[in-house]
């Protein structure tokens, strides 16, 4: 998309994901990442859109959220439930997040977060949680510009 598309583009608007979004975010998706990392996102969504089992209590989906335009959709968010293992309060995990690179610093992701957070606070969930390698430094300060604050866990890793 062109500037001049981007300023055509309409308002962006945020709704819960549906599996008719599937081929839309493999697409960004790919076009952000270069390649196509997965051949199965309608099943991966899927398992975003299914009820969970988490431990004794079934937990239904929570959060996935895309942003779109008249001509299509330009971010995504996908977020799961949380258990409380690991010793965090059960809650939301975001998964991912992506923007179209002509649609950033525009608050899109912005707009995807707010959405996860009345979701969630419409279902009672008061934790939300996203998890970055320590070289994310660019994904960091997008999530404390959003409000999120570094979490007191340690999470340790060994070649199997």
């Amino acid at each position: 998309m062109s500037g001049a598309a981007i300023a055509d583009a309409g308002p962006i608007a945020v709704r819960r994901l549906q599996r008719e979004d599937a081929e839309a975010v493999r697409e960004l998706d790919s076009l952000i990442l270069g390649g196509d990392r997965s051949s199965t996102w309608a099943e991966y969504i899927d398992r975003f859109l299914a009820f969970s089992r988490l431990g004794t209590q079934a937990l239904p989906w929570s959060g996935s959220q895309v942003a779109e335009v008249e001509d299509g959709v330009v971010g995504f968010l996908l977020a799961e439930r949380q258990s409380s293992g690991y010793g965090l309060p059960p809650g939301v995990r975001i998964v991912a997040v992506a923007v179209h690179p002509e649609f950033r610093q525009q608050g899109v992701g912005r707009k995807l977060i707010e959405a996860l957070r009345a979701d969630s606070n419409r279902q009672g969930i008061k934790h939300i949680y996203s998890v970055l390698q320590d070289k994310d430094e660019r994904d960091a300060e997008f999530l404390k510009g959003c409000g999120f604050e570094l979490a007191p866990v340690k999470v340790f890793v060994a070649e199997a």
